[in-house]
């Protein structure tokens, strides 16, 4: 009998290393979609990495398949000045890569049939919660709010940078409430990224499952998964540890010459599940693993993964998948699908394929970050060049698509619309070899390059990242978003960066001219101002004022409550009305004085810049100011 025990154990070691051997020579043999063998991983990141080093504060990355963990690394310092360099205990920010697990909690209740993905959601929320939409009898289903095409503008309210503790709500359906956006398109018109659209969600999971949205995500993901160091509040309340850990993490932004040091940078996420979930790379992968493991731990059933992994949205008419319920599809060599994110001091991304079962996850405490959060996946993955579908491809629509784009991922309409010009658009010119440029009046924007890859299509490279797009009708679609070209918004651009220059300028007129007015009095000079050059002083004075002040506004606009947001138009109104009077005044006056040449053409073109005024604030701050 003892014989016979040993040599069963014997035949059970035996076939585990049998096993191992077997999966160590596939795995020797295996390759990337960008064809990197899996035994040459590791090198070919840190030789990837290496060369790029100048740029790198820290980049922790996992790169993982249906069998396990392939490759963890750590690079860099997760604080520069204090030599600490990024390790395994390391805690950064998820930024948007949070959507992840309110698209899981969503398909774990339309699983269990407590939600239904194609019913107007407004059947799993509270009579009248939606208070701005501007289309209510089109039905807005779970599916829109997946794909971002509910119709929703950026929110005025929800912070995404500078938020503090002061600012956070005791509840998600508080948050919510006070940061809703107004639904400035038809239902599936366009897509436009929607952070508030993510949050409306998990506050329906919250509806649905009777259970608060962080109890929730805690009991139904992280505790499944075994990631103990995640934290999902917005201030870490849920895990001491984490909260400790994120302390010690300094964010950096690269510059030409040097890192400049953000120091803590912390993100106080007003709308957390959107944002907020921090923790460490391990913890990340799991979730990644999670994805592309042969029985799927998320859900009661591998059918629920499956389906979650189904197309829920392509590019205008074809059948190119855009999106599959709220996660991202990214055009490489092959398809991946995942999630990225960006806070104020980290960047990090998620992907994989679903094919190959290849996935990867990075984390950097860099802001706005690409060399490496997509650099390292576009590594792996291939080239979108190599495509079968685009070797060999003939391409008959030459056409020139240059001109200036905005992004449907702005405020659009209502007060501050000039807003989405400040970072919001993308002119585009043609290169003299068939590529394009941003570029605007001759100056070049970035390092960035688009190339036509068939009728349609097109791909826009720069610093690690390749972003698909598809062209149709004056339409650009990426994956998130969607641009327009519009003349009117390129009027809109110029009268809002005309509107500030010349208000800098009359602020140095201003200045010249109180130095005069000093010097005459040090001379005693008797020289006085007509009624006329005095009402030009207070035009000159109004936009001296307003031009820097406007850009301030524009600046901070995502930073504003309400209040500020009312008693700034109202200013703005009361100094539109007292321009108006003065240049009717002067136009009038100039008039009745009888002045000629030189002096009444300059009058009445202070009379006309006066009443220009009041029809600027009104159509770029005051327009449709409800739709707040």
């Amino acid at each position: 009998m003892k014989k016979l025990s040993t040599v069963f154990i014997f035949i059970i070691i035996f076939c585990m290393m049998f096993d191992q051997v077997a999966y160590a020579a596939e795995s020797g043999s295996k390759q990337t979609p960008g064809c990197i063998r899996y035994s040459d991983i590791t090198e070919s990141i840190d030789e990837y990495i290496k060369e790029r080093e100048g740029g790198l504060a820290s980049c922790a990355v996992s790169v993982f398949d249906e069998n396990g963990v392939i490759y963890d690394g750590y690079y860099g310092y997760s604080d520069i000045e204090n030599n600490i360099k990024a390790d395994e205990n390391t805690v950064y920010e998820w930024g948007s890569c949070s959507k992840i697990l309110v698209w899981i909690s969503v398909m774990q209740q339309w699983e269990r049939g407590n939600l239904d993905l194609d019913v107007d959601i407004r059947e799993y929320l509270p009579e009248g919660f939606l208070t701005k939409l501007q289309y209510p009898e089109e039905k807005i289903t779970m599916i829109n709010l997946m794909n971002h095409n509910a119709g929703f503008q950026e929110s005025f309210f929800e912070k995404e940078d500078g938020a503090t503790t002061d600012d956070l709500y005791d509840t998600l359906e508080e948050a919510v409430r006070a940061c809703e956006c107004y639904q400035a398109f038809h239902v599936g018109e366009c897509t436009a990224y929607s952070n508030w659209g993510t949050a409306l969600a998990a506050y329906i999971v919250e509806r649905v499952s009777g259970t608060d949205y962080i109890s929730y995500v805690h009991k139904n993901i992280l505790e499944p998964l075994g990631m103990e160091k995640t934290s999902i509040d917005p201030e870490a309340k849920d895990n001491a540890w984490v909260a400790g850990k994120r302390s010690e993490l300094k964010c950096y932004s690269k510059t030409r010459d040097s890192f400049e040091d953000f120091g803590e940078c912390r993100s106080y996420v007003i709308l957390y599940p959107v944002g907020a979930v921090m923790g460490t790379l391990e913890d990340f992968s799991k979730l990644g693993m999670a994805f592309v493991s042969e029985d799927c731990p998320l859900f009661e059933s591998n059918s629920t993964r499956d389906e979650m992994l189904k197309t829920t949205s392509t590019y205008a008419d074809t059948n190119i998948a855009k999106c599959c319920h709220g996660l991202w599809v990214t055009r490489y060599k092959v398809d991946v699908v995942g999630h990225s994110g960006n806070t104020c001091g980290c960047t990090a991304n998620f992907v994989f394929d679903p094919v190959s079962k290849l996935g990867i996850c990075c984390m950097v405490n860099e802001a706005g970050e690409t060399a490496f959060t997509q650099g390292i996946p576009g590594l792996l993955y291939g080239d979108i060049t190599e495509r079968e579908e685009y070797k060999n491809v003939v391409i008959t629509e030459d056409a020139d698509i240059s001109g200036f784009y905005t992004m449907k991922r702005s405020i659009v309409t209502g007060a501050a619309k000039a807003s989405q010009y400040m970072g919001g658009v993308m002119p585009l010119t043609r290169n003299d070899d068939g590529t394009y440029s941003m570029s605007l009046f001759g100056m070049g924007l970035g390092d960035s390059r688009m190339v036509q890859l068939s009728d349609h299509e097109y791909v826009m490279t720069g610093n690690g990242e390749s972003t698909y797009m598809y062209y149709n009708d004056g339409i650009l679609e990426m994956a998130v978003m969607d641009l327009e070209q519009d003349a009117e918004n390129f009027f809109g651009f110029l009268a809002s960066y005309a509107f500030i220059i010349f208000g800098i300028i009359c602020c140095v007129v201003l200045l010249i001219k109180l130095i005069a007015l000093i010097v005459r009095k040090l001379k005693k000079s008797d020289k006085k101002y007509t009624s006329e050059e005095k009402m030009i002083l207070i035009a000159q004075a109004i936009y001296a004022v307003s031009g820097p002040i406007f850009a301030l506004f524009i600046m901070i606009i995502g930073n504003c409550n309400y209040a500020f947001l009312v008693i700034s138009a109202i200013l703005a109104l009361l100094l539109g009305i007292v321009s108006l009077a003065n240049s009717s005044l002067l136009a009038y006056n100039t008039n009745k004085s009888g002045a000629k040449g030189w002096k009444k053409i300059k009058q009445y073109i202070w009379a006309g810049l006066g009443g220009s005024y009041m029809i600027f604030i009104l159509f770029m701050e005051l327009y449709k100011f409800w739709t707040l």
